[in-house]
């Protein structure tokens, strides 16, 4: 067991030591701050350069969609016109006008027994 009398003493070298040991990591801490709010710059300029190249080409996109839209839509309504003319054509009067259809539809099966 130890005195309660005896006070326990450190060097003043230890102390030193410790201020050293602190004083080193507080630098080492403000160098990493400082290397992460420059990479933290560097990718924003990145990213906000890639964000403008992006939107560029949606806009271009945007454009070009809009033109081929309108071709397409014109050649469907052509092709709809086209068909809505040829089915207005088929289905004319002409086919109430058809007469002399025949009554009695006989169908005469070709047996051994019909021969004799």
């Amino acid at each position: 067991m130890s005195n309660p009398e005896t006070p326990v003493v450190m060097s003043q070298n230890v102390f030193y030591l410790f201020d050293a040991i602190t004083f080193i990591a507080a630098i080492a801490s403000l160098i990493l701050a400082l290397i992460a709010i420059w990479l933290t710059l560097s990718f924003k300029r990145d990213a906000d350069k890639t964000n403008k190249q992006t939107s560029e080409l949606l806009t271009e996109i945007k454009s070009e969609s809009k033109y081929i839209s309108q071709g397409v839509m014109s050649e469907l309504k052509a092709y709809g016109d086209s068909m809505r003319g040829a089915f207005k054509k088929n289905t004319s009067s002409e086919i109430s006008s058809i007469t002399n259809t025949p009554s009695d539809f006989n169908v005469n099966i070709n047996t051994e027994d019909d021969t004799t």
